[in-house]
């Protein structure tokens, strides 16, 4: 492996949040991949926030879906709950206005504060599934569930919502593949060779949401609707609507907004990715307030690996002075564990291992 390129600065700089053409992810070229991957790079290391176009998702999709989510959120609060996440074992479905709290937590970026009021959003949450991954049959089988987090999923019938599963897997499907493609664009970045990532993205540990957050209640008030804190699995892709809610923490604890720019989604590394980087690449802590009065969708695909898969410290992150962050972990244990923080429902360990 060659020893990535590491950056003058060790803190995230968000001045500018960049905005890179990812077209090249599909080029035939390695020398254009290669280009791209070095952009790629140093907004990752700079910032772990980036602005993508030309990445591949239809506009018409992804205003298919959006339209799906406030088809949801605005169905009857009795009727949202009969899809609760109190009916799963796994956490997938509707949370009501209040319901998430995001906890203090180490991550790779250091300490995150808690918020005590609990996040001013609702939420309809989704996993994995066979049928959304264009590189699985409907033969295939799910891996053994080690970690209790495949599949699980509650979904509203056609004839409460009509088509709106089928809105949300055609949209899983292409995120999937923009995903594999961000994947083996970063091992180009890291010096790794293209398909380094490969063997461990088979049955992905993916959870995307729809989530509402309504105008602030008390008008001079101001509540997060979802407050400070990094992502857990390796990098998110966000589908932001209009309305500018989205606030990225830099080194010197401001907050700088992320609005939203047509035709593009929202890339930023997650805990996972930072830590088998050994913090190469930054898990930046954000927030979302919506002082718009304005109602705000928004739409994150979380992507990380297999949940068997031991992430372990790539070695030429590694050096004298930068030794290792952490010891090998498992993706799947370190999931639950961050999900048991933030979710009361879940244990740090799988149902089956607390019998």
């Amino acid at each position: 492996m060659d020893q990535p390129h590491r950056p003058e600065h060790s803190e995230a700089g968000l001045e500018n949040i960049p905005i890179i053409d990812v077209a090249p992810l599909h080029s035939a070229d390695l020398g254009e991949r290669r280009r791209l991957a070095t952009e790629i790079y140093d907004a990752c290391t700079r910032v772990g926030f980036f602005y993508i176009k030309n990445h591949g998702i239809s506009e018409e999709l992804i205003g298919a879906l959006h339209g799906a989510a406030r088809q949801f959120f605005a169905l009857p609060d009795n009727q949202k709950m009969e899809y609760s996440v109190a009916k799963s074992k796994k956490y997938r479905g509707f949370m009501p206005v209040y319901a998430e709290e995001i906890p203090a937590t180490d991550s790779p970026s250091g300490l995150v504060e808690q918020n005590p009021t609990g996040a001013l959003l609702e939420s309809f949450d989704i996993g994995y599934e066979i049928l959304a991954d264009p590189q699985r049959t409907a033969d295939d089988v799910l891996p053994p569930d080690t970690y209790d987090l495949y599949g699980d999923n509650q979904w509203p019938s056609d004839e409460v919502l009509p088509k709106f599963r089928d809105t949300y897997l055609r949209y899983c499907a292409e995120a999937l593949t923009l995903c594999r493609s961000l994947m083996r664009n970063f091992a180009l970045a890291l010096g790794l060779d293209e398909g380094f990532f490969d063997p461990v993205m088979n049955f992905p540990g993916v959870t995307s949401r729809l989530l509402h957050y309504p105008p602030q209640p008390v008008e001079g008030e101001v509540r997060d609707g979802l407050g400070a804190h990094t992502d857990y699995e390796c990098f998110t892709i966000l589908s932001q609507d209009t309305v500018p809610a989205l606030q990225i923490r830099n080194a010197q604890g401001e907050w700088i907004v992320a609005p939203p720019i047509p035709r593009t989604l929202v890339v930023n590394i997650a805990d996972c990715l930072s830590m088998w980087t050994n913090k190469t690449f930054k898990s930046t802590v954000h927030r979302v307030v919506n002082l718009t009065g304005q109602e705000r969708y928004s739409i994150p695909f979380f992507f990380g690996v297999d949940y068997n898969t031991t992430v372990s410290v790539l070695p030429n992150c590694i050096s004298q002075d930068r030794p290792a962050c952490v010891k090998p972990f498992k993706a799947g244990e370190f999931v639950r564990a961050q999900l048991a923080k933030t979710y009361v429902a879940y244990g740090e360990e799988p149902s089956a291992k607390r019998e």
